[in-house]
């Protein structure tokens, strides 16, 4: 692969009209950063795109549950008492039907909440053919979309690399510079160069074939069985919160920070660690997060500190 270390921005970007930002240096001439109010946070977080996606999975999962479920006691009955071996394959299983349909169906989704359109821009075909020619590599944009934002931002979305969707935020595209875009798409080519949906898909099944064994283990299901109906709902919903709380504080938090780590070296390498640098500062720039969160407000990301990522990037140097 070849190293685009030598790459200099500034050489190729002099006539931007507010001037690329070098990290550290703040543009006093134009301040187009965004304040949101919480109702937008939750927009432009995501949390809605996740809370729909999510409800899809929870759907597809006890629908699939169940079906199953009912299919087989029908033909053996008995073979999927709850705990039992065929029980926990039957747990695996939905896991994987409701997350293979909710991973799918998040480019849709992104596409229907935040009015997406497919993007024909020249800035994006030079920026692919730039980061072929770096990196020696054939790589595949299926598709490119512009949607609406109030903030600076870009996404990859979809389980399978092939059908996955890369989507800019309109503000991202008016605000930074050509080659600054270029950084951005190089961000997010690497999470499908590494796979990255496709181990949070793999880990999410690891984790519920592990707490399923654990319960079978020490006989959960059994304990329960002297409670009414209705306490051992109840009892089942709120074991269940408690472990999504855990699956995402405990795996799924620092396993996407892992990714942004892994992201940003990989297109660092492609682009330069300069021009990473620049874009990384000049994106936190216009989103008003130039100021590192508190601690404990940092762990509950998905995305590290731009501190933190600056950092990694320039011990790559």
């Amino acid at each position: 692969m070849q190293n685009a270390g030598n790459y200099n921005p500034l050489d190729d970007e002099r006539s931007h009209a507010d001037g690329p930002n070098r990290p550290g240096q703040v543009d006093q001439a134009v301040d187009d950063t965004i304040r949101l109010n919480w109702r937008e946070k939750l927009v432009e977080g995501g949390l809605i795109m996740v809370m729909v996606g999510t409800m899809i999975g929870v759907l597809v999962v006890l629908t699939s549950l169940i079906t199953m479920r009912n299919t087989l006691e029908e033909l053996a009955p008995g073979f999927t008492e709850a705990g039992s071996i065929p029980f926990i394959i039957l747990v695996v299983v939905a896991v994987a039907i409701g997350n293979v349909c909710s991973f799918s169906c998040a480019p849709y989704i992104i596409r229907l909440l935040f009015r997406g359109n497919e993007l024909t821009d020249e800035r994006m075909d030079r920026a692919v053919k730039h980061l072929v020619s770096v990196t020696g590599m054939d790589i595949r944009v299926e598709k490119i979309y512009a949607i609406k934002g109030k903030t600076a931002n870009a996404v990859v979305a979809g389980l399978f690399r092939k059908a996955q969707c890369i989507f800019f935020t309109n503000r991202l595209l008016e605000r930074m510079s050509e080659i600054e875009i270029m950084a951005a798409l190089a961000h997010e080519l690497a999470h499908g160069r590494h796979r990255h949906p496709s181990k949070v898909f793999l880990v999410l099944l690891l984790w519920t074939l592990g707490v399923q064994v654990f319960l079978s283990l020490i006989d959960y299901y059994a304990y329960f069985d002297s409670l009414n109906e209705s306490w051992k709902m109840w009892v089942y919903l709120g074991i269940n919160l408690v472990n999504v709380f855990l699956l995402i504080l405990l795996v799924l938090f620092p396993l996407s920070r892992r990714h942004e780590y892994q992201a940003d070296a990989t297109a660092a390498r492609w682009v330069g660690t300069d021009l990473y640098k620049q874009a990384l500062y000049r994106l936190h720039q216009i989103n008003d997060q130039l100021k590192p969160p508190r601690k404990f407000l940092a762990k509950l990301g998905t995305h590290p500190t731009l501190q933190e990522r600056l950092e990694r990037v320039g011990s790559l140097e």
